[in-house]
């Protein structure tokens, strides 16, 4: 069976390319082959630049209106420290900037996958309707969402959004999400039950990831892993006293447009590290993962719901059982 998989777009984000990885691998390992929609964030379109280069001009013989002209973005493309492991691991599309103008990417697949990651936040998604397979025409192929994530518990639709989403939701098979919360707002927004699950980076074992980063050196430092996306003064002091409480140089990572490690390599800052303070998700995972000592910051304006879903999990000893179902539940999503 060959599966098209729709998840945000595998850009500069160690936690969204590794968690596409663990799903394809997940697949492979159902004997399905898997190919991930490499989509990107459409640009926008030059009449939009104009017209707000205008109101800048005119803004500009307004006391107390004069502001700055906007700046030309393009499309997004992967950093090389990201396109090495993407390319290498990660089987994919040509690049789309929308689905639904690239049908011919769907002729010859058999099942659809909606996840994982904030995919089904509308913050996170610049056309929402993609990302619940609204570009799909036939209604009788398969349609699966796993692990599909709102982020947060509150529901953050426009009436509009909830409306087309909810008939969308409608037409799939199954549908999980990856908080406990999820399973509420699909059934109070969506219309529509679904299933608590995993984040596909946990249906891995500690020795997926182990071979990803074996040729990495292990470092002999003992060293607290700051790996924080929302850096402040107060989490810099968490770090800075927690360090010296236990004796242990403070080491500062990055991500996104900072990030330098290659994949391999952040995986092996996770396994190297003797503490780990993040405010990430899947900082949060990998530290499990890896068997560290931790804390995690939330981050509210990111979404805490995803972190207390899995906290809870992990702190109840219940995370292995859960891995168990999340495993048997996708695999018979596609063969039901």
């Amino acid at each position: 069976m060959k599966i098209g998989i729709v998840t945000q777009p595998l850009l500069n984000n160690y936690g969204g390319i590794i968690q596409n990885y663990a799903l394809q691998k997940t697949l492979r390992r159902f004997e399905y082959e898997p190919v991930t929609f490499d989509c990107r964030y459409k640009s926008i379109p030059w009449w939009v630049y104009l017209c707000s280069w205008l109101k800048t001009i005119l803004c500009f013989f307004i006391p107390g209106k004069r502001r700055t002209f906007a700046k030309i973005t393009t499309v997004e493309k992967r950093r090389n420290v990201f396109e090495d492991f993407v390319s290498k691991n990660i089987s994919k599309t040509m690049p789309v900037t929308s689905l639904s103008r690239n049908l011919n990417l769907t002729d010859k697949l058999d099942a659809f996958i909606a996840g994982s990651d904030q995919i089904w936040r509308p913050k996170y998604a610049p056309d929402i309707e993609e990302a619940f397979l609204g570009f799909l025409k036939k209604d009788s192929v398969r349609r699966v969402a796993y692990a599909a994530s709102f982020g947060v518990d509150e529901w953050e639709y426009t009436a509009k959004q909830t409306r087309v989403c909810s008939a969308l939701a409608k037409k799939f098979d199954f549908i999980s999400v990856r908080e406990e919360s999820g399973v509420k707002l699909c059934k109070e927004h969506l219309g529509v039950d679904a299933v608590w699950v995993l984040d596909p980076t946990l249906l891995l074992d500690e020795s997926d990831y182990l071979d990803l980063c074996k040729n990495v050196q292990i470092s002999s430092e003992k060293y607290l892993a700051a790996y924080v996306l929302g850096m402040n003064e107060d989490v810099q002091r968490t770090c800075e006293k927690i360090a010296n409480e236990k004796g242990l140089t403070l080491k500062m990572f990055s991500a996104d447009a900072q990030a330098s490690l290659s994949v391999p390599e952040w995986l092996a800052m996770f396994r190297d590290a003797s503490y780990v303070v993040t405010d990430s998700f899947h900082g949060t995972v990998f530290s499990i993962i890896f068997g560290k000592e931790f804390k995690c910051i939330y981050n509210e304006v990111r979404g805490a719901a995803r972190f207390e879903s899995l906290l809870n999990l992990y702190n109840s000893g219940k995370l292995e059982k859960m891995r168990q179902f999340s495993l048997n539940w996708l695999k018979n999503a596609l063969e039901t």
